[in-house]
């Protein structure tokens, strides 16, 4: 018998049952499902089941959204799920703190579904089925020097160390390791890491690779990443093969 296919999960925290009801609609109608959880329990609903991204909606109150969003990044288990912020008009004040809390991308109300939906459309879908996709479907494995990147999984690898990233700080690892030793400019890395039609503020891009450079920190015990002022972002791996 032909196994089931199982659509692509998305969590949506949100106290507008209205607004919830339009997001559920617009991903159904694009192949994926949504469920509905509170800010106190999608952590750990994350780490019950495999889910493609989450959605935080701040109310009046943005406090339980930035302790959510930081849950979700405190746990090794949940804190490679693409977490996006959506914040109301004139709420933008709260878009670098929920940033800083982990958030991998934020939106502003009115949604633009075309956008939401190119953002979800470029992540690898964390489907109960993928674990059956033979090897040859993923794109291979990359060394440099002593890191190795899985792209199919955005696996980070450091000897017998690994680490699965966020799909925005993995893809800015990836552009700098495609040019060691040379430096990015933001333009480059918002290219690289950001959906086309996605404006990107150059803090924005900050922000990431600061939360890039201390991942790999805390994987390898080095700091790879520099940065050079008024100009970009470079980084530089031991090559050697000892």
């Amino acid at each position: 018998m032909k196994a089931q296919h199982t659509k692509p999960l998305v969590l949506i925290c949100s106290d507008d049952a209205n607004f919830y009801v339009l997001l559920a609609y617009i991903l159904a109608r694009e192949g994926f499902q949504a469920a509905l959880v509170s800010e106190d329990e999608v952590a750990d609903q994350a780490a019950m089941r495999p889910v493609t991204a989450i959605i935080l909606v701040t109310g009046e109150d943005s406090g339980p959204t930035l302790r959510a969003c930081a849950a979700i990044k405190a746990s090794d288990t949940t804190a490679h799920i693409p977490t996006i912020a959506v914040v109301s008009s004139g709420d933008e004040r709260y878009y670098l703190a929920l940033l800083k809390a982990g958030a991998d991308e934020n939106f502003v109300r009115p949604i633009s579904p075309a956008r939401l939906l190119a953002y979800l459309g470029s992540l690898p879908k964390n489907d109960a089925n993928d674990a059956r996709l033979p090897d040859a479907d993923l794109e291979e494995a990359r060394t440099f020097g002593h890191l190795r990147i899985e792209p199919g999984r955005r696996i980070v690898g450091y000897g017998d160390q690994e680490a699965q990233f966020g799909p925005i700080e993995f893809n800015l690892l990836r552009c700098l390791l495609e040019a060691l030793g040379r430096v990015r400019s933001r333009s480059e890395l918002i290219e690289a890491a950001w959906p086309a039609d996605c404006y990107v503020q150059p803090r924005t891009v900050d922000v990431h690779v600061g939360r890039l450079r201390r991942s790999l920190e805390r994987l390898t015990g080095r700091t790879l990443i520099r940065t050079v002022r008024a100009t970009g972002y470079a980084i530089e791996v031991d090559e050697s093969s000892d």
